[in-house]
């Protein structure tokens, strides 16, 4: 059933007509999201785990998120996502380093048929240079499929324009492009950029990623930012993948702290 999940997974993804990932983090938030699906109505298609919100219900900063730690909020979803039938693909940061292999077995054994993989190590802060990038692709899937899911999605994260490589624009896009081919010739499903905290990324240079990956595009919707580009507007420039990260959990704890707020003030919900 899993690489049947994965299968279907992978179809989901098409340029122009993208499929869009509400980020979970526990079994509250996948029930709340899942609750949009009933009778004949059934949007959310698929789910994807933010390392970034599981790390918040530890106390924690993201880069601090152990793997065991991820692995126990993984381990809970998984088998609610596996027998909804909607597929599930995990936040696992970079793999772990030399970890990666072992991380994908473990998450497609709970019934995971997806992840994102960051090419900026989790141990040094830097850019894996791009053919050990391609290396770690290659081994995660070959793991993936050596644990009975051959078609694994890989949405393979590039953070050109995210960390300050000291490269002018130009030049980030040039790395952007250069990676995201990379990775895709691995057997990356989708490449996936961002653009950091704000607006996110410029039209413009979706529109040129899209161009020269040919739509095989995932990218963050932006936080209610001015100006920040809607699910609608990044179809039609012709990604295959949106995701929220963190947000739904931002949004969450803003709404929580709003209505303690009040109520301390002396006034109601």
């Amino acid at each position: 059933m899993s690489n049947d999940l994965a299968k279907h997974l992978k179809a989901l993804h098409k340029p122009s007509s993208p499929v869009v990932f509400p980020n979970i983090w526990d079994i509250a938030s996948f029930q709340t999201v899942t609750s949009l699906n009933n009778g004949t109505s059934k949007p959310v298609k698929a789910l994807a785990t933010a390392s970034w919100a599981v790390a918040a219900t530890y106390g924690i900063q993201d880069e601090e998120l152990t793997l065991e730690q991820n692995m126990e909020a993984i381990s809970k979803v998984a088998p609610l996502a596996k027998a909804a039938g909607i597929p599930l693909s995990a936040d696992l940061q970079d793999g772990y380093g030399s970890q990666i292999e072992s991380t994908v077995k473990r998450v497609v054994e709970l019934g995971v048929v997806g992840a994102n993989i960051e090419d900026v190590s989790s141990e040094t802060f830097e850019f894996y240079p791009i053919d050990e990038q391609v290396q770690r692709l290659k081994a995660a899937l070959k793991a993936a499929s050596d644990a009975g899911c051959p078609d694994f999605v890989i949405n393979a994260r590039c953070d050109t324009f995210h960390v300050d490589t000291g490269l002018s624009e130009d030049e980030a896009m040039e790395e952007a492009i250069k990676r995201g081919k990379a990775y895709l010739g691995a057997g990356a499903t989708t490449v996936f950029y961002w653009g950091g905290s704000g607006r996110g990324l410029r039209d413009a240079w979706v529109e040129t990623l899209v161009k020269e990956l040919d739509g095989r595009v995932a990218v963050k919707l932006a936080h209610r930012t001015k100006d920040a580009l809607s699910t609608k507007v990044l179809g039609e420039i012709g990604v295959a993948r949106i995701s929220v990260g963190p947000s739904l959990f931002i949004l969450a704890q803003a709404a929580t702290k709003e209505a303690a707020a009040s109520i301390l003030a002396g006034g109601n919900l």
